[in-house]
């Protein structure tokens, strides 16, 4: 038998993928001649499959699965086992369900986003001639909190209660110090009293003019 070195299959959630995988036993090829059939068994421990059998192409097998079969974020466990009647054997991976289809982190790049735009906010709130740090940031944190709920990244995504909470408190931040200002009442007499100045000086300036005639 021909040693099999394979890289597990990465999916996205919600999504009908095509299984395509040389059938293997114990981490060693089996030929044509063999029956290859597999189980799969979803994140929450349900069984999606139950020793069916993968269509034959030859140098691998397939098996298609379905979007109602593939709606669990996490890591599906796949058995695979091949037989010839002689000879029998079993082989076990796991297949990756991310909410982009992209491969899992354990430290999305998302969260340095996140943290960056924390940063932003802070510097606008800390220093008020740098107030524009804070709309930027509060404006990464909306964009970033919608990724978040839909469609998500790694095993996060509006189904999941950490998607629901990193995603629900980014928009809630983000729409927080990016309106406050609107409904300040300081900010709003700091502005209207700035504005009635400039009138007094305006009239100042014309009644001064007069004067001089």
């Amino acid at each position: 038998m021909t040693l099999v070195v394979a890289v597990d299959p990465i999916f996205q959630v919600n999504k009908e993928f095509d299984l395509k995988r040389a059938c293997s036993d114990n981490g060693f090829f089996c030929g044509s001649d063999f029956t290859c059939n597999i189980t799969l068994i979803s994140p929450e421990g349900t069984l999606i499959i139950n020793n069916t059998i993968m269509t034959n192409q030859i140098s691998f097998r397939n098996i298609t699965i379905t979007q109602i079969q593939n709606n669990e974020l996490g890591i599906m466990k796949a058995i695979e086992g091949c037989n010839n009647e002689t000879l029998a054997g079993l082989d076990t991976f796991d297949i990756f369900i991310t909410a982009d289809g992209k491969p899992f982190q354990q430290f999305p790049i998302q969260f340095v986003v996140i943290i960056l735009s924390l940063a932003f906010v802070s510097i606008g709130l800390i220093q008020e001639r740098l107030r524009m740090f804070k709309h930027i940031g509060s404006m990464i944190m909306i964009v970033i909190g919608v990724i978040t709920l839909y469609p998500g990244y790694s095993f996060i995504n509006w189904t999941t209660l950490m998607g629901k909470s990193i995603g629900f408190g980014l928009l809630g931040i983000g729409f927080y110090f990016l309106i406050n200002e609107a409904f300040s009442r300081t900010k709003q007499e700091e502005h209207f009293g700035q504005e009635g100045d400039e009138q007094e000086d305006l009239f100042d300036n014309e009644g001064g003019g007069e004067d001089d005639f």
